[in-house]
């Protein structure tokens, strides 16, 4: 649907909702499976009030009662819902502006929100591999983000990455046991520290002093005195970490406005926390000597018996630190599903020690996890090693098939591909499943896959490509010209982009987004085959079909990238 008779719409009817103080939706229903356009409807309800109110209803009769531009809407009328149906208003658009509206530049002049959405995602330890578990994070959490900015809030992409506790000293102590240089720690930083780390621990298991030594480091790293040549190493770790981290990122088309590190979080800020836990009464002492908060009838630890903290005092201590910052209106942790728990505790203490961070503005947005996923050589403990087998996988396809239309000596297009397949093949999931991940069907040139989504694109911007000399222009639109039903279906298909957008928004799914893609896609196809443009010998019907496909590539493209997909032009 248009956002420009949306945007006449919500304007008409601001003051009613002001007053009244609802939240509404506009929706556009789903589409009728028939071989007419019939007519289309926008529809407005008050957002989950499935109950029957009069006070409901007089606001549905105010807003029906409107005068509304009358050469974009024919008709306005109210209907009564059943069950848990709500009452709701339909407009009833003019066939002529609605589909003209849908063939100009899809989805602009996006009204800019004033709320502002923080985003935590990916988010690695920098002592461990960025391995497939991550993966889901960095994806998922991208697409939100972006679907949130489409939409026209604000927001804060950020990466909280870990880099702190007594791992700095086991990885010290791993970079001194193999003597690794500088240049080879920033050669392949993630690899190396890894190495690292994997022979302190191994060493740890038969030398009970190394364990104190790698304290040992951590506390001169930690103090007011700490060795400036342990913190200027540190910091060089992180430097190295964050400029492989980027590459894999943008391989993902994942982006962040702000990375941010646990050792942000000074004893300072930790103090400050249990002083006003202490302060609530809220820091309960157990009989081993440690400190805990109550959650939900559980005792959940704060501090240990030794008087060291824990990770979720420090993730309490960022969160008030987020508050001060962005004052958002909410903040979403993309994280696994087994640390609901933690997400509890934090959420939960948080808001007793700020009033104004109240539950409903957190938000842990869980997923389930992806079994199978490894190299056909083995066990992948590095994400970098599945994105190079997807992009090789693809090379190989690309020199055995007869469709290629690029040099297949490159390898930029089959990495491309390849990471598509990977990023398509988990947001097509819904996000809380758990699945099994399959090389055959996550690459497989059809059915419904990144492939296909590229391949769709691929095929517009050719059609446009060669039919640039044809001047196209949304003027004088007759909606005759484009009467047949594969048009319609197409023109039906395009018209859900900005509901879409929304439902996805609203139950944080891609899959929601993914699906819609792959519609436009058979759509397109099916379009393709049906509305020709060189063999058309009504020069208006050509102009016609050329507009709809190119709306269609418009937001093809748009959502794609909302993915975090780089279309490609040719494959």
């Amino acid at each position: 649907m248009s956002c420009l008779i949306r945007k006449s719409i919500s304007e008409k009817i601001t003051q009613i909702v002001r007053n009244n103080n609802v939240y509404y939706e506009l929706e556009t229903p789903l589409k009728r499976r028939t071989n007419t356009l019939g007519k289309p409807v926008l529809q407005w309800h008050l957002k989950g009030n499935g109950t029957k109110s009069a006070s409901n209803l007089d606001i549905l009769k105010a807003v029906s009662a409107l005068k509304y531009d009358s050469d974009l809407i024919e008709e306005v009328r109210t209907v009564q819902g059943s069950g848990k149906t709500p009452d709701k208003v339909e407009f009833v658009l003019r066939e002529t502006p609605y589909v003209q509206t849908l063939l100009q530049e899809p989805f602009e002049h996006v009204p800019k929100r004033n709320e502002h959405m923080v985003f935590e995602y990916s988010s690695p330890n920098i002592a461990k591999p960025f391995h497939v578990g991550h993966l889901r994070s960095t994806i998922i959490g991208n697409v939100l983000a972006n679907i949130y900015k489409s939409l026209g809030y604000q927001v804060t992409k950020m990466n909280y990455l870990g880099d702190w506790g007594t791992q700095f000293g086991l990885l010290q102590i791993g970079v001194e046991m193999l003597q690794i240089t500088d240049e080879e720690m920033r050669r392949a930083p993630i690899e190396t520290l890894y190495k690292a780390y994997v022979k302190a621990n191994k060493e740890a298991l038969v030398d009970e002093s190394i364990a104190e030594k790698a304290r040992n480091y951590f506390k001169q790293l930690e103090s007011a005195q700490q060795s400036k040549k342990l913190g200027q190493q540190w910091q060089k770790y992180r430097e190295y970490t964050i400029q492989e981290l980027e590459r894999v990122y943008k391989r993902l088309g994942a982006t962040f406005d702000v990375y941010d590190w646990e050792s942000q979080y000074s004893q300072t800020h930790i103090v400050q926390v249990l002083q006003a836990l202490d302060s609530k009464s809220l820091l309960l002492p157990e009989k081993d000597g440690r400190k805990v908060v109550e959650v939900d009838d559980r005792r959940v630890p704060i501090i240990k018996s030794d008087g060291s903290t824990l990770y979720l005092t420090r993730d309490i201590a960022a969160l008030l630190d987020r508050w001060q910052r962005f004052q958002f209106e909410n903040i979403f942790y993309v994280v696994e599903n087994g640390q609901s728990d933690h997400f509890k505790a934090c959420f939960h203490t948080t808001s007793k020690l700020e009033q104004a961070i109240t539950m409903s503005k957190l938000k842990h947005v869980k997923f389930g996890r992806i079994h199978g996923m490894s190299t056909r050589k083995g066990q992948a403990v590095f994400l970098k090693d599945l994105l190079d087998e997807a992009r090789d996988i693809m090379h190989a396809k690309q020199i055995q098939s007869p469709t290629t239309k690029i040099d297949v000596n490159s390898h930029d297009v089959a990495d491309v591909l390849g990471v598509s397949a990977v990023i398509i093949n988990d947001l097509k999931q819904r996000r809380q499943r758990d699945y099994e991940f399959n090389w055959d069907k996550a690459l497989q040139m059809n059915g419904d896959t990144g492939i296909k989504l590229q391949y769709t694109h691929c095929r517009l911007h050719s059609l446009l490509e060669q039919n640039d000399h044809v001047h196209v222009t949304n003027e004088n639109l007759a909606v005759e010209c484009l009467k047949e039903p594969e048009a319609l279906d197409l023109l039906n298909e395009l018209a859900k982009y900005p509901q879409i957008l929304w439902q996805a928004k609203e139950n944080l799914e891609a899959c929601i987004l993914v699906n819609f893609l792959f519609g436009i896609s058979n759509a397109t196809s099916r379009a393709l085959k049906t509305l020709h443009i060189k063999n058309e010998a009504d020069r208006r019907k050509q102009q016609h079909r050329l507009l709809l496909f190119k709306s269609a590539k418009t937001i093809l493209k748009q959502g794609m990238e909302i993915l975090g997909l780089q279309p490609l032009n040719k494959m």
